[in-house]
């Protein structure tokens, strides 16, 4: 607590460097504590001060104030632990300034105040433990010592010398019945007394008195309350050894005793100090000062400092070691204190820095009668009452809090809750023993370290003890839940909550069960809840804030954390994440305000090695650019070009914006030199094109283009892309003597991927019929070396020959020039001149998979493994083929030659645990072929499960990239998670899954895989098939028993070590017995239609399913997003004609508001329109699309069911078409399928499209 000579040190500063100048901007950071206890805010105090000048800086006992040129005045006390720091000074006394502290913005700062004149100069009002106030006062500066709470403190011993006389001490004096030191430091009696000071008062003689309270303070004031310039006979400076080896005596070995006295504690020389007068009833001596104690003190061992550490749920140990009360022992050893004891001692030491006394708008009052002693709360608290009950009720401060003292009492809005109109709610428990207190924090300690049977255990002990200690019940709660009980702990976690419904530890475990459970709505009220219980707690804001964030509520974001700011504004991240929350919510301005804000509370630039500090700038320029100012954003990017660490980044940023404002000739060197520093990278050519003005399209610009390259070219005989590019531009000779050139480069060198890296030239049909003349070609030239002469280069034309083979088998067996017989020549070929090449070999095994044989393109990618055992890469692709060819067992066994066996679920269970997409996927469709549709239904669901787990993952980056300061990366994150589920796996998974539940409404029977193996047997034969299945899956099931007995033994564990839940349905066969298949599909459809509306399968499908469902209005917006992505679609064309089929056989008269809405956007087929003459029209105009006809011939099906013959006849005959590939046959022997065409037809179809696919397995009989 300040003294008069510390208030008067600040004064002294204030009057030193501010008085006199202009308050040019003020910094401050609201706290309802230090400003708002007194009626006063931050932006209040920010608004009055800002641009007035400071006249004059005074005080009055520990208050001060500055006198401004205008009211109001801004009224401050430093209370226990309040200070005023200054940017160009230290202001420091006594303690000795540590590292951190010089940092500024300071630690702890309420207002920062920048003046206006030289020298530059801030002034911060720290407060780390918030019992300082700061007030703002309409009134006079001449008459500030007349206002609230100025006017009810007594007179300054300084200042009011002439007020404060010996006969008015004596007056006051006979007036009072207290301790002498009590009445000197009650602050309505004498103004600035404190503590420290007191203890040189002499009590015998009113005049020493008065002449001693008079030169202490005057002293004080003068040194400025620099102890080290104290008179060496003040007590005060020896005081301080109280509890330390050999402390406790002055110089001349004389003991110095504590007392308490007024409930502080004062020091005392006995020899010296002798007792003239009766003791006060309230004095008592420290144990500490005994004789039997000092003995004794040898014989206490020093207690184990605990580590700090973070956890999960932190409030909760922190509640336990603030609320829990210590029980004594019964029988204490002999000089020992018992546990509470040493708590009212470690208050009573506190006592010694916190001044308690002071008044400010209450007048000196009586003191109430009944207060209870120190001696009387420790025998109450020995008895288990809570502190609640053993506070009176005349202690309460009414009005502001004018004496700076925390309380406790916690205020919530709990009753709101819904949980709360189930029961009434129950007192709260009482707080826990030492023993109880210690197993609370090893409840937290284990959840935190995942024991959780020793954190049950632990809980269990509690509650035996404790049944309703609602912070035990919450954490057990939350250890169930991580074993997987997530029922229980919800039970549990509500009776905690009844129990007690004011605990923050509760709501939060409430929220944090929610949050497991993914019901993210709930578990931000919880929360919010906590929240309002326990409004400073950081864990519970951060878990607040990362919900929001995840839910993409960023109103809400912004505000958590501009409270987190607030709480730890020295923390640079706070500060970014606030930024980014503005920028999320596209308030980019405010964004760039919070940055610049941040940037310029850094009194000195950082370091130029901080990567933080680097990577924000460019976020910063980022943000500016993206508010549209480029100008300004070249600005800033140009200010920290020299400094900042990302050089490419800053590179390529400048030359974007260069490009952007016109400037091409700058833009020309920005991009001139990031291809300086990497040659092979398109975007930087592309870029360099537009600031030269060169377009590919124009004749004109072509000449400028290829010298371009070529110059570029020239500089390096290994650069690629400025060869390859011109390949893209060029037309005619010049593109065939480029291709000619780029080709015999990369074929000498035998560069696998040079068909890869130029089949998208095949676009345009000029281009391709060049290249594979120019490829022909090589084949003719004496023995293919690679030259237009006729020299041998020896291997050289060797590693030529074979790179001619392997590129035509490859162009030949491209889909826009394929040719399989071709393909098929030129790489046995290529085989019999490297036999023991994997590539070879895989382009052969792709050549038969176009084929359609995928037996034997699987056995030839085998062989192709074989050659290297050791190559990932063709592993992989082995098993896929395998997967093409329906042999899963086969392909799990290849996987796992290179995946953890040892893992629960061996194989499998390590794919699924790396998340390997497209194995899953190719499983998953591999059983959907073979009719396995639970299997199938499987992997497709672990596919949506992966993506859930992609999203959740979320949650470790919105704090991991804040902390590691990547934030253009999180950012960039965010928005990718945004429209995650338009990744190709997730819409390739999704579409078969909904055509597994489309089959099981329409076939219901599938879901009993007996049903629908035996529904084509006769009764007999199907009884006879039932039976013996019967008998198998019972055998089965032992087996599965067996195997789980097995496993209880020894728990499975994950990837990570982790217990591994069971699957109660590795068969799938649950997923596939649903009621509701149609409900079902919707959670896989829903995603595909927000995030992949222009996949047009997709809207096929979703008509599908809302048509079956009866959702017209929902088939009809499937149908027109189909319609705008083709209109000239198969399948559309055939579901719009079931769409008016079903309009016009509705039995139901639809209601108008629907009606309307399908009248007026349903212009596809109008009411009017014949279907079979719209069907015949779309039949004719696409009579050369197999796809088109098998759509025609099933609408002719479902309007005339009894030409089926005739229908089957036209299909047969698309078989003859030109344009006809291996799949379209494919999808027309399904067509039969669905029409049930009986077996002489299908066989027919079969023999047929095998003439014209003799390889292809899909036509080949059994």
């Amino acid at each position: 607590m300040p003294e008069i000579g510390e208030v008067a040190r600040i004064v002294h500063y204030l009057k030193k460097h501010i008085v006199g100048k202009t308050i040019a901007a003020v910094k401050t950071q609201e706290d309802d504590i230090v400003y708002g206890k007194v009626g006063c805010s931050a932006s209040a105090f920010q608004k009055a001060m800002t641009g007035k000048k400071v006249l004059d800086a005074r005080q009055q006992g520990k208050y001060f104030w500055l006198v401004m040129s205008s009211p109001p005045h801004p009224l401050m006390h430093l209370g226990m632990t309040g200070w005023l720091k200054f940017s160009n000074d230290d202001t420091s006394y006594y303690k000795p300034t540590k590292a951190e502290d010089k940092a500024w913005p300071p630690k702890f700062w309420k207002f920062i105040l920048n003046m206006k004149e030289d020298p530059d100069c801030e002034v911060a009002f720290v407060d780390p433990r918030r019992l300082g106030r700061i007030r703002l006062v309409e009134a006079d500066g001449e008459k500030m010592r007349t206002t609230t709470p100025l006017k009810e403190n007594g007179p300054d011993p300084v200042i009011d010398s002439d007020v404060l006389t010996q006969e008015w001490l004596a007056k006051k004096l006979r007036s009072k019945k207290v301790p002498v030191k009590a009445l000197l430091l009650d602050q309505a009696n004498i103004s600035g007394v404190g503590n420290w000071y007191s203890n040189t008062f002499s009590d015998a003689q009113i005049k020493q008195l008065h002449d001693s309270l008079i030169q202490v303070c005057k002293i004080a004031v003068e040194t400025l309350a620099d102890s080290s310039r104290f008179p060496e006979d003040w007590l005060m400076r020896h005081r301080w050894g109280k509890g330390k080896e050999g402390g406790g005596r002055l110089p001349n070995g004389d003991k110095i005793i504590f007392l308490k006295v007024g409930g502080r504690t004062s020091a005392v020389v006995p020899s010296i100090q002798k007792k003239t007068g009766p003791v006060a009833a309230d004095v008592s001596e420290d144990a500490n000062d005994t004789e039997e104690a000092e003995e004794d003190k040898e014989e206490k061992k020093p207690k184990k400092a605990t580590k700090p550490r973070g956890n999960v749920i932190a409030n909760a140990e922190s509640k336990a070691k603030s609320t829990g009360a210590t029980a004594p022992s019964n029988t204490p050893k002999r000089g020992r204190k018992k546990p509470q004891q040493e708590k009212v001692k470690e208050e009573a030491e506190e006592d010694d820095e916190d001044d308690e006394d002071e008044v400010e708008e209450q007048p000196a009052k009586k003191k109430q009668k009944g207060t209870t002693s120190a001696v009387g709360r420790k025998g109450m608290q020995r008895e288990g009452k809570t502190a609640e009950k053993s506070e009176p009720k005349s202690t309460s401060v009414k009005k502001e809090d004018t004496q700076g003292r925390r309380r406790s009492a916690r205020r919530t809005n709990a009753s709101q809750h819904p949980l709360d109109a189930t029961e009434p709610r129950t007192t709260m428990p009482q707080p826990l023993a030492s023993k109880e207190n210690s197993l609370f924090r090893s409840v937290v300690k284990n959840y935190e370290s995942k024991q959780y049977k020793k954190g049950l255990k632990a809980a269990e002990q509690i509650l035996r003890k404790h049944p309703n200690h609602g912070d035990t019940q919450a954490m057990k709660a939350l250890i169930l839940n991580s074993q997987g009980q997530s029922e229980e702990a919800f039970a549990l976690a509500k009776i905690a909550l009844r129990n007690d419904m004011k605990s923050h530890v509760c709501w939060h475990v409430y929220g944090l069960l929610y949050r497991s459970v993914k019901n993210y709505e709930e578990a931000i009220k919880a929360y919010k809840f906590a929240l309002k219980i326990e409004p400073e707690s950081n864990n519970i804001l951060r878990d607040l804030a990362l919900l929001q964030i995840q839910m993409r509520d960023y109103q809400g974001y912004i505000q958590s954390r501009t409270l987190m700011l607030k709480a730890r504004s020295q923390l640079r991240q706070n500060w970014t994440a606030l930024a980014v929350a503005y920028h999320l919510a596209g308030d980019l301005k405010e964004a760039e305000n919070i940055l610049n804000t941040y940037e310029g509370t850094l009194k000195s630039p950082p370091p130029k090695s901080d990567i933080e500090h680097s990577e924000a700038c460019l976020y910063k320029n980022m943000v500016i650019a993206e508010s549209g100012d480029i100008e300004r954003a070249l600005e800033h990017l140009e200010s920290i070009m020299k400094s900042n660490l990302d050089r490419s980044a800053v590179m390529e940023m400048r030359a974007e914006h260069l490009l952007k404002l016109g400037r091409r000739e700058d833009a020309e060197k920005a991009y001139r030199a990031l291809l300086d520093r990497n040659n092979e990278y398109r975007k930087y050519y592309e870029g360099l094109e537009q600031a030269l003005g060169l377009d590919r399209s124009s004749e004109e610009s072509r000449q400028a283009l290829k010298e371009l390259y070529e110059s570029y070219a020239g500089k390096s005989n290994r650069v690629d892309a400025a060869r390859r590019i011109p390949l893209d531009f060029l037309e005619g000779e010049e593109f065939k003597t480029a291709a000619d050139h780029y080709l015999r480069r990369m074929l000498n060198k035998g560069v696998p991927s040079t068909f890869p890296n130029i089949k998208a030239l095949y676009a345009n049909p000029s281009k391709k019929a060049i290249i594979e003349e120019l490829a022909n070609g090589y084949t003719s030239e004496k023995k293919m070396n690679g030259s237009t002469g006729n020299q041998v280069n020896g291997e050289i034309s060797d590693r030529f020959e074979q790179s001619v083979l392997y590129f035509l088998a490859q162009h030949y067996n491209y889909h826009l020039s394929r040719d399989l017989t071709k393909a098929m020549d030129y790489i046995d070929r290529a085989i019999e001149l490297n036999p023991k090449s994997v590539d070879y070999h895989m382009t052969k095994a792709r050549v038969y998979k176009h084929h359609g044989n995928t037996k034997k393109a699987a056995e030839i990618m085998d062989h192709a493994r074989g050659l290297d055992e050791k190559d990932r890469y063709i592993n992989t692709k082995c098993a896929k083929y395998q997967l093409r060819n329906n042999e899963n067992e086969k392909a799990l066994k290849t996987m796992s030659k290179f995946t953890r066996n040892e893992t629960a679920g061996g194989p499998l269970g390590d794919l699924h645990d790396m998340q390997c997409m497209w194995y899953i996927t190719e499983d998953g469709e591999a059983y959907l072929r073979q009719g396995n549709i639970g299997l199938a239904l499987k992997r497709f669901s672990s596919i949506y499960d992966i993506f859930d787990i992609w999203q959740d993952d979320q949650f470790d980056f919105h704090s991991f990239s804040l902390r590691k300061g990547q934030i253009r990366s999180y950012v960039d994150m965010v928005r990718w998670e945004d429209h995650l589920r338009d990744h190709p796996f997730y819409a390739r998974a999704a579409i078969s899954a909904v055509k597994i539940y489309l089959m099981l409404f329409d076939k219901p029977q599938l879901a009993n895989s007996e049903e629908k193996n035996l529904e084509n047997l006769d009764p007999n034969e199907r009884k006879k098939a039932l039976k013996k299945a019967r008998k198998e899956q019972e055998k089965l099931e032992k087996a599965e028993a067996e195997k789980k007995a097995a496993a209880a033994k020894k728990p499975a564990t994950g990837a990570d070590g982790e217990p591994k839940k069971e699957d109660q349905d590795p068969k799938g066969f649950k997923l596939i017995q649903t009621k509701e298949p149609l409900e079902d599909s919707l959670k896989f459809l829903m995603p595909l239609l927000e995030f992949s509306p222009k996949n047009i399968e997709a809207q096929n499908l979703g008509f599908d399913v809302f048509i079956r469902r009866n959702k017209l209005l929902l088939a009809l917006k499937c149908l027109l997003a189909a319609a705008a992505v083709d209109p000239e679609h198969p399948t559309l064309h055939e579901q719009a004609i079931r769409y008016r089929r079903a309009l016009d056989s509705s039995s139901e008269k639809l209601p108008p508001p629907i009606s309307e809405v399908i009248d007026s956007h349903f212009n596809l087929i109008p009411a009017s329109t014949n279907i079979s003459d719209k069907n015949d029209e779309f039949l004719q105009k696409h009579a050369q699309s197999p796809l088109h006809v098998h759509a025609a011939l099933k609408v002719r099906q479902l309007l005339d069911p009894d030409k089926q013959a005739q229908h089957e006849k036209d299909l047969l005959a698309t078989l003859d078409l030109p344009s006809i590939s291996l799949d379209d046959a494919c999808a027309g022997l399904s067509v039969l399928d669905e029409w049930n065409s009986d077996g002489v037809i299908k066989d027919t179809y079969i023999d047929s499209a095998q003439k014209k696919w003799p390889e292809a397995e899909a036509f080949q009989k059994d």
